[in-house]
C-alpha cells in the first residue's frame, strides 16, 4: 500500500495494537496474557498481515502457527505445542506453495475468452494483444490480477472498454499503442490493496467518476494532455489502491 491510505492503515493497526496490551494488562479480557506473550502476539500479528499483503506464504503461515502457540491454553492445544505445530506450519507451507504456484496468477480474458497466462503465455501473447486484437474481439479487454504484479500492453485499434479486477496487485497498463473504437474509452475497475498505473498517450484526455469513500487511494494524474483524441473515463471502486495516469 502506498500513500496517505497506506499510513493509516498502519497508524491505526499500531493503535489497536497498543490498546490491545493495553487493556490485556489492566485484565479485562477473560483469558489474561503475560506482557511479554502479549508484545509476541502483535509482533506475529504485524508479520501476519506483512506476510499476507507481500504474498510471503511461509511467513504467514509460521506467523499464525506461533500465535497459535501462545494461545494453546485457552484453545486446549497444549499438548500440539511447539512440534506438532511447527511441523504442520512447515507442511501447509510446503502445500499452499505448490498451490500458489499453480494457482495465483494472471488470467486475461478477452470477451469472455478465458486463458492461463503462465501455461500459454505465447498463445495469450498472439491471441489478444496482437493483431487478433485489433479485429472483433480487441474491443473488449479484461485483466484479471491476484496476489502478483504484472504489465499489459494493449495495442486494439478499436477499443471500446477496459475492465480490471485486481487484489493485492501491481498493474502496469500501457494504452500508448492502442486506438479508440469511438470518442471515448470506458474503464471499469474493482481494485482491493492494488496500486494501477495506466501509461497513455498525450493526446488522451482522462475523466474520473470513481466513486469516493474513506477506503478509496490516491487518484494521480502525471503530466498534461494535448487535447485532440479520445477520453478514457474510468469508473468503479478502489479499496485501499492507487490509480496514477502517466503521459507518455
Amino acid at each position: 500500500m502506498r500513500g496517505k491510505l497506506g499510513r493509516a492503515f498502519w497508524g491505526i493497526f499500531f493503535i489497536a495494537c497498543a490498546l490491545f496490551v493495553v487493556l490485556n494488562q489492566m485484565g479485562i479480557w477473560t483469558y489474561k496474557l503475560g506482557f511479554w506473550a502479549a508484545v509476541g502476539t502483535v509482533i506475529f500479528a504485524i508479520s501476519l498481515l506483512d506476510g499476507l499483503i507481500n504474498r510471503r506464504i511461509t511467513e504467514s503461515v509460521f506467523s499464525i502457527a506461533f500465535i497459535l502457540m501462545i494461545f494453546a491454553e485457552p484453545l486446549h492445544i497444549t499438548r500440539l505445542v511447539p512440534w506438532t505445530i511447527l511441523l504442520a506450519a512447515v507442511l501447509i507451507s510446503i502445500g499452499l506453495g505448490i498451490i500458489f504456484r499453480n494457482r495465483f496468477h494472471t488470467v486475461v480474458y478477452a470477451n469472455k475468452k478465458i486463458k492461463n497466462f503462465r501455461n500459454k503465455r505465447e498463445a495469450i501473447t498472439d491471441h489478444i494483444f496482437t493483431d487478433t486484437v485489433s479485429k472483433e474481439q480487441g474491443a473488449h479487454v479484461v485483466v484479471d490480477q491476484t496476489m502478483s504484479d504484472t504489465s499489459r500492453y494493449i495495442h486494439s485499434k478499436e477499443l471500446e472498454t477496459i475492465d480490471v479486477n485486481a487484489k493485492m496487485s501491481d498493474v502496469n497498463l500501457y494504452l500508448d499503442d492502442a486506438q479508440a473504437a469511438n470518442e471515448t474509452v470506458t474503464m471499469n475497475v474493482n481494485l482491493t490493496m492494488t496500486d494501477l498505473t495506466i501509461y497513455l498517450p498525450l493526446s488522451w484526455q482522462v475523466e474520473s467518476n470513481m466513486a469516493s469513500t474513506c477506503m478509496s487511494g490516491d487518484f494521480e494524474i502525471d503530466g498534461t494532455s494535448n487535447g485532440g483524441g479520445p477520453t478514457l473515463i474510468i469508473q468503479g471502486r478502489s479499496n485501499m489502491s492507487d490509480i496514477k495516469i502517466e503521459y507518455v
